[in-house]
């Protein structure tokens, strides 16, 4: 467009410069043209420049909107890649079809996920040390404080109605003859109580076969007979049962109790599901009674709190960390109920086998107030929350490698940029390295000389790369998705945080513990008012 802009224009001054030589030429030969003929001919010819001007002026507009135009199309085609990218990314981490989630929309919360807070942190920078944004928090109505609850009268209930039963019944007769000896009175029976428990063993049965010669034949061979005698079934622990021990406003057992808590909110079935696992052991019980079994047992759970804390924060040690939200139904003012988002921060420590589950607002107040005066190393994504923890001494905060591979992933899958292949090679390269020291039981000292050797040159490679392209990037070099860029800025700004592993061998690469915690004892914060149903 340049060129042609030039091109006209030479046109125009070399239309003025024939012009300028015909008038010399005239003056000089004498008067070759009426004058007439030569003004007749010189008005054509400014005729003529006029309507070039007008047209290069024309053009020059035209040129100037296709650039708006264009620009306009480079941002709109950036901003359909980026919501393509997302709507790919939500696509893959969307609920199933039989979730416990009501259908109706109205009742569900629309606050955002954390894939955006991340996005939108990554965007905004991702390095200062601000705590975190105090979300705004709706109205609790089921945190009234629970009524001390008086002991039941038994006295005048029937004796028997439709209740729910187990298949395994054992009756303990009350001991009426001790009745007198104590200075008791015994006047009548009252309801039985009754008392549920799961008891979920394997069965071992050992056959003695003893070595025999048929006297006939004299063929030796291993044989067995078995005795006439009957045997009673008896469960592991039978003395256990002879006095009830029960939870209180209960009808199951502390080993029952701690059964449904763990399917519940460590393995997430559903009470539903539950209820159906159980009518397959043949007991009998609704969704609703096993939701008050948890309301009123979450309150005795609290008892050995302290002491579990001080083993989940032992000095020294290791903690992995990673918060996210859950929907939790939320009783209303009006009756009805609700999914709202509530936070609950995952805390794990493999050296003294513990995994916490803390339910709490996303605010650095709520993990600072917690972790108090620990002293050790943490593991977590970049969330500024903790960003805190690096200034404290005698604390190590390190970054977790999986969050970084995660959104490279998301590059790669729901963006479609194929650069960022380069950078999740590389990243399992280090991963690789970390599972050969798996799998041959290195000790600490030869985890941190296998990530000298190996884990460094990867990790410099890694970084030349991200710096190189983000160059490219700034200076408008290369074209990138929104996603990699936003991989790219989350690596660079965290990476001191990122490479501090290698100092350390008892640290793992990710924090991905907080996820695959099995054979981790699960412990519990739960209070009853803010339970989730």
């Amino acid at each position: 467009m340049a060129d042609q802009h030039i091109d006209i224009e030479r046109m125009i001054m070399q239309a003025h410069y024939k012009m300028q030589l015909e008038a010399e030429a005239s003056s000089v030969k004498g008067d070759q043209l009426s004058d007439m003929e030569r003004e007749q001919y010189q008005n054509q010819i400014k005729d003529l420049l006029q309507a070039v001007e007008t047209l290069l002026k024309s053009n020059n507009a035209m040129g100037e909107e296709l650039r708006k135009t264009s620009a306009a199309y480079e941002d709109l085609k950036a901003k359909y890649e980026k919501l393509e990218g997302e709507l790919a990314m939500r696509k893959r981490g969307q609920h199933g079809k039989r979730s416990e989630k009501p259908n109706d929309d109205s009742s569900s919360d629309k606050e955002n996920t954390k894939d955006d807070d991340e996005d939108k942190y990554i965007e905004n920078g991702s390095k200062t040390d601000v705590p975190a944004e105090d979300e705004e928090q709706e109205e609790d109505t089921t945190s009234v404080e629970l009524q001390e609850k008086k002991p039941r009268d038994l006295s005048n209930r029937p004796d028997h109605y439709n209740k729910m039963h187990a298949d395994v019944c054992v009756i303990h007769e009350c001991d009426l003859s001790k009745l007198k000896d104590m200075g008791l009175e015994f006047i009548r029976y009252t309801r039985p109580v009754d008392q549920f428990d799961r008891i979920s063993i394997t069965r071992q049965d050992v056959y003695r076969y003893v070595w025999v010669r048929d006297k006939k034949t004299g063929k030796e061979f291993a044989f067995f007979v078995p005795k006439d005698e009957k045997r009673e079934c008896i469960f592991v622990n039978e003395s256990e049962y002879d006095m009830p021990s029960l939870v209180p406003h209960t009808s199951c057992t502390w080993r029952m109790l701690s059964d449904l808590g763990v399917n519940r909110y460590q393995y997430a079935l559903s009470c539903g599901r539950e209820m159906f696992r159980m009518f397959n052991e043949k007991m009998s019980i609704s969704k609703q009674t096993i939701l008050n079994w948890l309301k009123e047992g979450s309150e005795f759970l609290k008892g050995g709190q302290s002491r579990i804390k001080r083993r989940l924060l032992k000095q020294g040690t290791t903690i992995y960390v990673d918060e996210t939200w859950v929907d939790t139904k939320v009783k209303q003012a009006d009756g009805s109920f609700k999914y709202v988002k509530r936070y609950m921060w995952v805390i794990v420590n493999l050296t003294t086998k513990v995994c916490y589950y803390l339910f709490g607002r996303r605010k650095r107040e709520v993990i600072e107030k917690f972790l108090g005066d620990f002293q050790g190393t943490l593991m977590t994504d970049a969330y500024n929350a903790y960003a805190y923890f690096s200034q404290l001494d005698g604390c190590t905060h390190v970054c977790c490698w999986a969050h970084v591979r995660r959104i490279y992933w998301s590059a790669l899958k729901d963006y479609k940029d194929i650069l960022a292949q380069e950078f999740i090679d590389l990243i399992g390269l280090l991963y690789k390295v970390e599972l050969e020291s798996m799998l041959l039981h290195r000790t600490e000292s030869e985890v941190l000389t296998a990530r000298k050797l190996e884990s460094v040159p990867i990790l410099n490679e890694l970084d030349q790369k991200a710096m190189a392209l983000l160059a490219k990037i700034k200076s408008k070099a290369v074209k990138v998705s929104s996603k990699l860029e936003h991989a790219l800025n989350y690596m660079h700004n965290h990476w001191k945080e990122l490479i501090a592993y290698i100092d350390i061998g008892s640290v793992l690469i990710d924090n991905n513990a907080c996820y695959h915690n099995l054979n981790i004892i699960p412990t519990f914060h739960y209070a009853a008012q803010r339970i989730a149903v």
